[in-house]
């Protein structure tokens, strides 16, 4: 994840979203690094022109933001502040509860040191404003430039973090998500298969299919085919190897579920 050169424009373009006026502060920050890395080109141009770059750009000309990289902060930004909405749902925010969750970045996005020092800028002044944030002007927001399978991926980071600080999602964080997840116009039934991940009880492999252990095999198939299409980790590539990753972590546990209940079956 770069956020120098060509993110500066997606990030200068998002401001339309309801996190603008929270990221807004390091806009600056941002913009100045990418004239210093301008500077520094230009200053390495001899004299007689500016040679076009591989991408038709001329050296020192204002980078533009690629669909890529407008996905990446989409998902980002609204994975930020939902889920500092999320880390807060259980009573009184801490100090505790910001670690934690700068942690779980950290953890699970190994970025460089200067994105994850401005990841960790963008969690602090989210949660520092975490007053001001509202579910349903983010789902909302989401919901126009994502896809289903970005919003799935979504609802299962948030289950993840939920989980960070201990097994199983708290009453308070579990219906939050829950809320969301039907804001982000994710089906019940769509959510309690995402869930079961999280919920360890009996039956596990099948309520990661989302079905009844009394189903045929016929079902079973079916099922598992449509889930392993929809759940395929291309489906995410937009968002970035990063994310591409957390969704092979669940294209995984979705073959593992569906090779049990063959074990079982016999088929």
């Amino acid at each position: 994840m770069a956020y120098k050169g060509k993110l500066i424009g997606a990030l200068l373009g998002s401001l339309a979203g309801p996190m603008g006026s929270i990221l807004g502060g390091l806009i600056g920050h941002l913009y100045d690094q990418a004239a210093e890395d301008r500077r520094v080109v230009e200053d390495r141009v001899p004299a007689g022109g500016l040679p076009e770059l591989a991408s038709g750009r001329r050296p020192g000309a204002p980078p533009q933001p690629d669909s890529i990289s407008i996905a990446q902060l989409q998902f980002l930004t609204v994975l930020i502040g939902l889920a500092v909405i999320v880390a807060s749902s259980g009573g009184q925010a801490r100090a505790g509860e910001l670690e934690a969750l700068k942690a779980f970045f950290r953890e699970h996005f190994p970025y460089g040191p200067e994105d994850q020092q401005l990841l960790a800028n963008i969690v602090e002044e989210t949660f520092a404003n975490r007053e001001r944030l509202e579910v349903p002007a983010l789902c909302a927001y989401y919901r126009s430039v994502s896809t289903p399978e970005g919003r799935r991926l979504l609802v299962r980071l948030l289950l993840k973090i939920a989980t960070s600080g201990g097994p199983g999602v708290g009453r308070a964080e579990e219906s939050l998500v829950r809320r969301i997840a039907g804001c982000l116009d994710i089906e019940a039934a769509e959510y309690r298969r995402l869930a079961a991940e999280f919920t360890p009880q009996g039956g596990w492999a099948y309520r990661i299919l989302g079905l009844e252990p009394a189903v045929s095999d016929e079902e079973v198939r079916s099922a598992y085919r449509r889930l392993a299409a929809e759940s395929h980790p291309d489906r995410v590539v937009s968002l970035g190897s990063e994310f591409v990753r957390v969704a092979e972590e669940k294209f995984k546990q979705l073959q593992e579920a569906y090779e049990e209940i063959r074990g079982e079956r016999g088929f």
